[in-house]
């Protein structure tokens, strides 16, 4: 490009969605399945898709059919994330060349830009129930080591997620922990290469498709709970539009969302994001319903503060019939009996990397296009690639003689399958 020729929004534009592609690697490797359902012109904060879930059966025996009616599940996309990057220039730092002014301009912006939408994607870590903790003797947690992963890998596996397409997304510190609790295993030439070369995880090792480091790993506290409180043998369901239902008997299932167990009064609360186990309510194998003999893990939804009699979770409690006999989208093996121990999974009082492995399929998220504006604008700008969406806009400012750009990107986020993430948490100290 001349250095003399002016650099229009077009252009500034598709160097910004060029730059995206290898600015973060969580990003990349979302689902984006949904993307094509949105409106893509015009559309406005607060479009909502209902995602309709994989519907679940019990095989019957013999010959006899027992009709039963189809349980349809959804989850809503919400495209409710606006975010934008100020910028301002003049009309000759509009005449660079494009790679310094991409240099000087861009490359902040964008980075600026898909960190924060990284951020948001990585709360809906504090969705996921799934949890893998390396621990000594004492119970105290230690960084994550090879096996730390592979029972993580596991556990996906265990809760049918797909084999491949599965990434691992780790904060710098756990990453540097793992690369070096990984240096006397017995790997290949080239894997080994690009940790001792780079100081990261690289490609495929340890079944998962991608390793990625990623400074926006959320990280939580944990509550004060002395988990010494215990069920009362009821729990109450919560709709899909998060209002709570009135509570039930333990034998009745109106949800397959998520729950709200009651219990006696909780001693120092609880957070969101925190896990919890209920004494003697097993995990069940999602297809056959067979009792796996291990505790259902929990992910508390909502802050509990200490004196809280109900603790509204997910995966939704969803047992059997009273007979013993499964049902679709089944969850435990029992329900709650009233006196069930109420345990806390994370450390208590400790904030924690949520570090996550998690298959391409449990998350997604979705951009819409943002209106080109013509009138009272200078220039405007917008481009699609790999399925995001972005709208360069400049505009004139009289009161100081100056010109604004900014970045804009409207999108939406949703955790489709929560039990196809699992955390692998280390201390942040």
């Amino acid at each position: 490009m001349a250095s003399n020729a002016l650099i229009n929004n077009s252009i500034i534009t598709r160097e910004a969605l060029a730059i995206r592609r290898n600015t973060n690697d969580f990003i990349q490797n979302i689902d984006r399945q949904y993307q094509s359902q949105f409106a893509r012109e015009g559309a406005k904060i607060g479009a909502t898709l209902n995602v309709r879930l994989p519907n679940d059966y019990v095989v019957q025996d013999g010959p006899v059919v027992n009709p039963e009616a189809t349980e349809e599940r959804s989850i809503p996309i919400t495209v409710n994330y606006r975010k934008n990057v100020p910028m301002t220039f003049s009309t000759q730092e509009r005449t660079l060349n494009i790679d310094d002014f991409s240099e000087r301009y861009i490359a902040p912006a964008v980075n600026a830009l898909l960190g924060q939408v990284a951020s948001d994607a990585m709360t809906l870590a504090l969705d996921v129930s799934n949890m893998v903790l390396n621990q000594d003797a004492d119970g105290n947690l230690l960084s994550p080591n090879p096996n730390t992963w592979l029972r993580a890998k596991a556990k996906l596996t265990e809760c049918n997620a797909p084999l491949n397409d599965r990434y691992a997304v780790l904060d710098p510190n756990t990453d540097a922990n793992t690369v070096a609790a990984m240096a006397n295993m017995f790997n290949p030439t080239d894997r080994i290469s690009t940790q001792t070369i780079d100081g990261q995880m690289g490609s495929k090792i340890l079944g998962v498709k991608g390793w990625m480091q990623d400074q926006t790993v959320a990280i939580s506290v944990g509550g004060a709970y002395d988990s010494k409180a215990t069920a009362t043998g009821a729990y109450g369901s919560y709709l899909p539009n998060g209002q709570p239902a009135p509570v039930v008997t333990i034998s009745s299932v109106t949800s397959p969302h998520s729950s709200a167990i009651t219990v006696s009064a909780i001693n120092g609360g609880l957070n969101k994001g925190d896990i919890i186990t209920i004494e003697g309510v097993n995990a069940v194998n999602r297809v056959t319903k067979k009792d796996r003999h291990t505790l259902q893990q929990f992910v508390v939804l909502a802050d509990c503060p200490s004196g809280s009699t109900a603790i509204p979770v997910s995966p939704a409690i969803i047992p059997p019939k009273e007979d013993g006999t499964p049902v679709p989208y089944q969850t435990v093996a029992k329900a709650p009996q009233s006196g069930a121990a109420v345990k806390m999974v994370n450390p208590q009082g400790k904030a924690i990397r949520r570090n996550l492995l998690y298959s391409k399929k449990a998350l997604t998220m979705v951009t819409v296009d943002l209106e080109l504006v013509r009138a009272g604008v200078v220039d405007c700008g917008r481009a699609s690639l790999d399925g995001i969406s972005l709208r360069t806009l400049t505009y004139y400012n009289g009161s100081d003689d100056t010109r604004g750009t900014r970045l804009d990107v409207l999108y939406g986020l949703a955790m489709l399958r929560g039990d196809w993430a699992c955390i692998v948490p280390e201390l942040a100290e």
